[in-house]
Parts: C-alpha cells; sequence; structure tokens
C-alpha cells in the first residue's frame, strides 16, 4: 500500500533540514572566529618624550690655580704706596654633587642643563715685599674654603660620549689678607680675614667612561668682591682677589 505524506509534514522536514544545515556551518564560522580572537593585538613602538633622562651624580675635583693678578699697595696718611703685585697661585681639591636633565636637541645631540654644589679646600695665595721709606713692608693675600652653587649646561657631541659646557655661579670663600712693617728691627705682623663673596665661570668637558662614571676637564675664573681692608696701626689696603684655574674631575651618576 502506498503512503502519500501530506503537504504539511513535507513542509515540516524541509524546513528541519534547513536548520540543522544552517546550525552546522555556522558553527564553523563561530570557531573561525574564537580562533582568531586569541591572536596578539599590532605593537605600536611609543612616542619619544624629550625630558625623559635626568640624572643625580656626586665627584671629586682637582685643580692648580694661576694667573691671579692683585695689587697690594698700602694707604697711610692720605697717600699710597705701592707695595707690589699678588699672582695668586696653588693647588686645591673638592667635593661636588649635582642635579642635570637632558632634552633632544638638532643633529642627533642632546641638551644637558642643572645645576652643582660644591666645596674646595686648599691654598691660593700669593706675598710681596719692598722697600718703602726705609721700611720693609710685606703683603699677602690667600683664598681657602670655597664654597659654590653653580648653573651648567651644555651640548653633547653626536655620540653622546662627551658634553661640551660653560657654567656660572655663586662663590663664598675665606679671604685673609696680611701684612708686615719693619722698623728699626721692630715688626708689626697684621692681618684681617674673613667670608666673602664672588662669582664664577667656566668653560669644560666630560667624556663618559661608562653608563656611571665620567671624567672632567674645564677652564675657570673666580673673582671675589674687592673691599678696604683696614689694619690695627692706621693703614690699609684695596683686595681684589681673583684666579685663573686648571680642574679635574671624576663624577658618578646615580
Amino acid at each position: 500500500m502506498k503512503i502519500v505524506k501530506r503537504s504539511s509534514e513535507l513542509f515540516v522536514d524541509i524546513a528541519l533540514s534547513t536548520a540543522i544545515t544552517f546550525m552546522v556551518f555556522s558553527g564553523s564560522t563561530v570557531a573561525g572566529n574564537l580562533d582568531q580572537g586569541v591572536s596578539d593585538p599590532p605593537i605600536v613602538s611609543p612616542k619619544r618624550i624629550g625630558a625623559d633622562v635626568n640624572a643625580f651624580y656626586l665627584g671629586v675635583t682637582g685643580g692648580y690655580a694661576i694667573g691671579g693678578d692683585e695689587r697690594f699697595g698700602l694707604n697711610s696718611s692720605g697717600s699710597t704706596s705701592e707695595v707690589g703685585e699678588l699672582d695668586l697661585s696653588g693647588s686645591y681639591g673638592g667635593f661636588r654633587g649635582g642635579w642635570r636633565g637632558v632634552l633632544p636637541a638638532k643633529g642627533g645631540r642632546d641638551y644637558v642643563y642643572g645645576f652643582e654644589l660644591g666645596y674646595e679646600f686648599g691654598s691660593i695665595g700669593d706675598e710681596v715685599t719692598n722697600q718703602i721709606n726705609g721700611e720693609t713692608v710685606t703683603g699677602s693675600s690667600e683664598i681657602s674654603d670655597v664654597f659654590s652653587v653653580r648653573l651648567r649646561n651644555g651640548l653633547t657631541n653626536k655620540s653622546g660620549k662627551v658634553l661640551y659646557y660653560v657654567s656660572a655661579g655663586y662663590v663664598n670663600g675665606d679671604i685673609s689678607t696680611k701684612s708686615s712693617q719693619t722698623t728699626g728691627g721692630n715688626t708689626q705682623f697684621l692681618e684681617d680675614s674673613g667670608r666673602r663673596s664672588g662669582f664664577s665661570a667656566s668653560i669644560g668637558a666630560e667624556h663618559n667612561l661608562n653608563e656611571n662614571w665620567s671624567i672632567t676637564g674645564e677652564y675657570e675664573y673666580v673673582q671675589f668682591s674687592s673691599e678696604d681692608v683696614e689694619f690695627s696701626n692706621g693703614t690699609s689696603t684695596k683686595s681684589t682677589p681673583r684666579y685663573r684655574g686648571l680642574k679635574l674631575g671624576l663624577n658618578y651618576r646615580f
């Protein structure tokens, strides 16, 4: 006996077949999307930030002062007698510490700026003697224990290993002015000393040895304020101490 399906039953069979086929193909597509979803995202290189490099440093210095000319004249009873010219010189050493930042400059170089605190010990001075009206007169000047605050800036070379810089700042040192006057075998020893302010300026270079250590070399000029120094016997002199120095140093950067 031949069985003939109704039209409604035939419609249900076709609908079920279509639904199963759609589910099979949809499942494979979703699986493919899941695989793509766990892949690594593209990496974008960060932009360079110019002011992202800074460092603190400590160092030691050593140098020799030359060419510190200062005239020593003795004033008495309204007249001035020239004793001679002092050539202040001598060796000195010190400690320093500071901070500096770096900004990118043109041509692959870096602009370096910062400040530095320093202390230098040693003796920089000279003595001169002359005969004035039958009197043996000696004058001397000495600089020691100098504290400094300096601003420093410069440019590196293209490799970044060498920094060429200039600096300027404030100095404060112990200035001692002395005079001795001998008449008829009797000698008076006269002295005036105290702290005095001034300024400094220098030009130099710094060479990196490795990531932390560097060496420096610079030429500096230091001048203290001018003062009229009065001695206890009524004589006086005008004191203007200054010197030029060649200085080497070693720095450690943190």
